[in-house]
């Protein structure tokens, strides 16, 4: 007797449409919607109540699941994959249809981060995005989005917001030497004038969470007041409530846009820079060549250390960002997800290699006065190469602390005092001011160094000091 195909089992019906489901990893499960879709029995047997752990199943092959797994534990992301699933092929085709104007836009790209930021060593979540195009999207967002529907040369400065903060974060975690090859050169010099005053303008687009004066040993600080008047800079907008996982709602830190607008410059600018170029005066091959000659300027091994060790590197992603890695979000809602990583000391300590980029003192008044912003403003600046070593000094005792500098002065001085003098001593670094109203020695961290357990007390705080590396110091002088 013949079995008619709505007879199937319900389980082997399902394992049908999984097996099928399976065999095309990007994209949504196509397979599945079409036979909820063939007839009124199917869609029954295959809904999200009657079949949950197909959904489940297809949720863990489709995206990397091992982070909200972690988080919120099997059974919570087993109740809301089907609804997650559909949310994120929503986001998708958001970007993949170039919708700017969606009224869900701002979600689609707070699901999108949140895929990155749980992107698995599979990084399953991460083809899912470059599958749907999401760089190239970004790029255009940024374009028509990010100064209000102005452009930098209309004086207009760029307008920062929970979509365009995002907008730029996902440009970098997305970046990579790969997806930067298809932007031709005229593109890649928009973009960077595009985010030039968000790099560069720090008087006005903060890296902080809290303003800039203000300083606390503990974990409480008040934010101003808001006032009629805009101050600048703005501090990093608070986090907000949003959907995490189906309909589990968590609160997320939105990213800052300052840091990874300088990322993206950066990348963008090592690019155009060709790394063979080694001005013609250079003569020496090496340091060692140049010192027998009596020669303390830079030489051709200066030059290409730099290119070859100091420009921008891209992000990877082997595993779950550990900033947002926490088990205590499936019994405490309060978690806020994207939180950056706590500090821990020797985190600094050693050498670091790298370049800076600052814009002339000028300027900086002009722009500070309120005169618009011009799109040759932008071309005055200068990047030389750094090389310096790190030390961590760090004291226990609240009264050992060194004085905190007027408030007003914020972070002039890093919060310390204008007269400050330091010396290195056996027992530490010695700290005072010239007026020697106090004096005090804080412990030098070394590197491989075990910090001894203190049941009862902790680190009350830290001082960095930094000085340049003595084989680089001609490299230093080094002007791109």
């Amino acid at each position: 007797m013949p079995i008619f195909i709505v007879n199937i089992p319900p389980e082997i019906l399902q394992k049908i449409v999984l097996y099928a489901t399976l065999g095309s990893p990007l994209g949504p499960p196509t397979e599945l919607y079409n036979c909820l879709l063939t007839c009124r029995t199917f869609r029954d047997v295959l809904s999200p109540q009657n079949a949950s752990e197909l959904y489940s199943v297809v949720f863990a092959r489709k995206f990397d699941a091992r982070g909200p797994i972690y988080r919120l534990g099997p059974s919570v992301v087993r109740e809301h994959a089907a609804l997650e699933m559909r949310r994120r092929f929503s986001a998708i085709q958001i970007f993949k249809r170039r919708l700017l104007d969606h009224p869900d836009l701002t979600e689609a790209l707070w699901i999108a981060y949140l895929m990155v930021e749980d992107s698995d060593t599979s990084q399953t979540n991460i083809k899912q995005l470059l599958h749907a195009s999401l760089p190239s999207f970004l790029a255009l967002y940024l374009r028509r989005r990010l100064y209000g529907g102005g452009a930098p040369e209309h004086g207009k400065w760029p307008t920062l917001t929970t979509e365009s903060s995002l907008a730029i974060a996902l440009s970098w975690t997305l970046a990579s030497q790969r997806v930067m090859s298809y932007e031709e050169p005229d593109d890649c010099r928009e973009m960077m004038n595009l985010l030039r005053p968000i790099a560069f303008a720090h008087f006005r687009y903060s890296i902080s969470s809290i303003p800039e004066d203000q300083f606390d040993f503990g974990p409480s600080c008040e934010l101003p007041v808001p006032s009629a008047r805009p101050e600048f800079p703005i501090p990093v907008l608070p986090p907000q409530e949003i959907n995490y996982i189906g309909s589990v709602k968590r609160k997320a830190r939105i990213p800052s846009p300052v840091l990874f607008a300088a990322l993206l410059f950066l990348a963008r600018q090592d690019r155009l820079t060709p790394t063979t170029k080694i001005p013609a005066h250079i003569k020496y091959e090496s340091r060692e060549d140049a010192s027998q000659a009596g020669y303390t300027g830079l030489t051709k091994a200066d030059i290409l250390h730099f290119y070859n060790h100091c420009r921008t590197r891209f992000a990877d992603f082997p595993g779950i960002d550990i900033g947002v890695r926490s088990s205590s979000m499936a019994t405490s809602p309060d978690v806020t997800l994207c939180q950056p990583s706590s500090y821990t000391l020797g985190t600094v300590s050693g050498q670091w290699q790298g370049s800076s980029t600052m814009l002339g003192h000028e300027l900086y008044q002009s722009w500070i006065s309120g005169e618009p912003v011009k799109e040759k403003d932008f071309d005055l600046g200068m990047r030389k190469p750094m090389y310096l070593t790190l030390e961590e000094h760090y004291c226990y005792d609240v009264n050992d602390v060194v004085p905190c500098d007027l408030s007003d002065n914020g972070l002039k001085n890093a919060w310390l005092p204008h007269d400050l003098q330091s010396v290195d001593t056996p027992l530490g670094m010695q700290f005072s001011d010239t007026s020697g109203t106090f004096q005090t020695t804080y412990q030098t961290f070394r590197p491989g160094q075990t910090l001894p357990h203190r049941a009862s007390t902790q680190v009350m705080d830290v001082i960095i000091t930094g000085k340049v590396c003595l084989g680089f110091v001609s490299a230093s002088c080094l002007h791109l």
